[in-house]
């Protein structure tokens, strides 16, 4: 008996993920060195995704396998609460208010 998966929420968790990180698909997609087709037929339901790519982006946003694909509602299970609030926070501020939020995390990679 073959199970087909309805990938509806993957393809909306992903098109939230880009949207709320301030690039575009294809600035995504470069920096995961995914061709723009791939990731534009993902998203708009041309094409199923193929398993390391479900892990790679999950991996790129931080995020569950679980939740990216919609089996699960913790988008961030494995992290304490502190630091899946500031995850969250961080993906809903601006692209002013996040250049600040790296500036200062810049200072504290550099004295590493």
């Amino acid at each position: 008996m073959e199970m087909q998966y309805d990938y509806t929420v993957f393809r909306k968790n992903l098109r939230n993920l880009i949207g709320s990180s301030g690039k575009s698909l294809r600035d995504t997609a470069a920096d995961l060195n995914i061709s723009f087709t791939t990731l534009s037929r993902y998203i708009n339901a041309h094409r199923d995704p193929d398993l390391k790519y479900v892990v790679l982006l999950a991996q790129y946003f931080r995020v569950s396998v679980d939740w990216l694909l919609g089996f699960n509602e913790d988008r961030y299970e494995t992290l304490a609460p502190e630091i899946q609030e500031l995850i969250a926070l961080y993906n809903i501020a601006s692209p002013d208010d996040r250049r600040v939020v790296d500036a200062v995390l810049n200072k504290y990679r550099e004295e590493k």
